[in-house]
């Protein structure tokens, strides 16, 4: 059975920091932040330190968004996407919000470098916000009259993916878009770091 996995929120380093830690027995731990529950978080910080041992297969960060420092830990599978960046490298890294002798860290699921520009726009976004943002919202149909977004083309690619990826011609059919306004949305989602393309006109979701 496929179980749905918590929305990512956009949040500054200190939004986590300056929370309270909730565990509730046989559900995931929460940082309250606000109203919000947030158990994955999406953050874009310059990569200050970094640890990993090979041998053990582990590994973390130390990232700073200019309002505090947060560490992301990861072992396995999560040890090599630590070891794909180096110090002072800007990540943009959505994980999972985890505690352990009082520290509060990160377990990465998706890190992907970025850019000055990224930054500054990320920064720009969330002041702009009463509350962090939503990583992606799902859309359950589409209207004929409302444009094709980014978070709509993300539920597509995600709803016809049968384990091969999602084929084109299927997002072109619902989405009712051009070949390369689909393509353009498709490619826009990929230079996020959120979809990728496994085979020639196949594409998969990374969230």
């Amino acid at each position: 059975m496929f179980t749905q996995r918590h929305t990512a929120y956009k949040l500054s380093i200190k939004d986590i920091m300056s929370s309270d830690y909730v565990q509730v027995p046989g559900e995931s731990d929460y940082v309250k932040v606000g109203e919000l529950q947030v158990s994955r978080a999406r953050l874009m910080a310059t990569v200050v330190n970094k640890l990993v041992n090979d041998e053990r297969k582990s590994g973390f960060l130390v990232i700073d968004d200019c309002t505090e420092t947060i560490r992301v830990r990861g072992w396995e599978e999560q040890h090599k996407l630590i070891d794909s960046v180096n110090i002072g490298d800007l990540i943009d890294v959505i994980g999972r919000v985890r505690r352990y002798n009082e520290e509060v860290y990160l377990i990465p699921e998706i890190i992907k470098k970025s850019g000055a520009n990224w930054f500054a726009l990320r920064k720009i976004e969330m002041s702009n916000k009463d509350k962090p943002k939503l990583e992606f919202k799902e859309a359950a149909s589409l209207s004929s009259e409302e444009p094709v977004s980014k978070d709509l083309m993300f539920s597509l690619i995600k709803k016809n993916d049968k384990g091969q990826g999602a084929e084109l011609k299927d997002l072109l059919e619902q989405s009712k878009l051009g070949r390369e306004e689909c393509l353009k949305v498709i490619r826009d989602l990929m230079a996020d770091g959120v979809v990728f393309e496994p085979k020639s006109n196949k594409f998969k979701a990374l969230d």
